[in-house]
């Protein structure tokens, strides 16, 4: 499960995604809410899956959760799903009372930091379509700048790390490696 957000902006990270993350981030963003809304006791329903997933914990703010950030993030990018002319099937309007009844906190738990770190990510995920997606200076802060891990982010990139030395070494070699070499994630 994963949330992206390379912006803190939430229209300009959805208007980033490529299709198949984007389609992905409707359920994605609804069942990190459904898992907050589990956690605060608030939907009893007996799922309980996905509780404890660092993306969630982020979220929840122990026991402060960012939900109008996170219910925000999910129509901006339901309506970008549209804007690009699918048809959508996720909705909210099954927990909106739910919602409407729980605290939450202002905010949001997305630093610029994190932000920069979910477009190394998705650079990784998909360089063909990401590297043209990044302005210039965006490209270069990746390329000169080692990842700052966040635990549900970009943790595995340890995993792979000399294998994202070389990708980098290529990008800054003006050479795209299209077939990304990092695992599905």
């Amino acid at each position: 499960m994963q949330v992206f957000r390379p912006y803190i902006d939430h229209r300009r990270s959805a208007g980033f995604l490529d299709n198949l993350r984007l389609g992905k981030q409707r359920i994605e963003a609804k069942q990190v809410i459904l898992a907050i809304l589990r956690k605060l006791g608030a939907l009893k329903d007996g799922r309980r899956g996905w509780l404890n997933h660092p993306v969630v914990l982020m979220y929840f703010n122990n026991g402060h959760p960012y939900l109008e950030d996170l219910t925000r993030y999910f129509y901006a990018v339901v309506d970008e799903w549209v804007r690009r002319g699918f048809v959508n099937n996720v909705s909210m309007g099954n927990i909106e009372l739910l919602l409407s009844n729980v605290d939450h906190e202002d905010g949001t738990p997305v630093t610029e930091v994190m932000a920069r770190e979910y477009r190394r990510v998705l650079l990784l995920k998909d360089p063909c379509y990401y590297v043209d997606k990044l302005s210039e200076d965006e490209l270069l802060e990746l390329l000169n700048t080692e990842p700052v891990y966040f635990k549900g982010i970009n943790t595995w990139i340890r995993d792979v790390y000399s294998s994202y030395i070389e990708f980098i070494n290529a990008l800054r070699n003006g050479r795209v490696p299209c077939d990304s070499i990092f695992p599905r994630r």
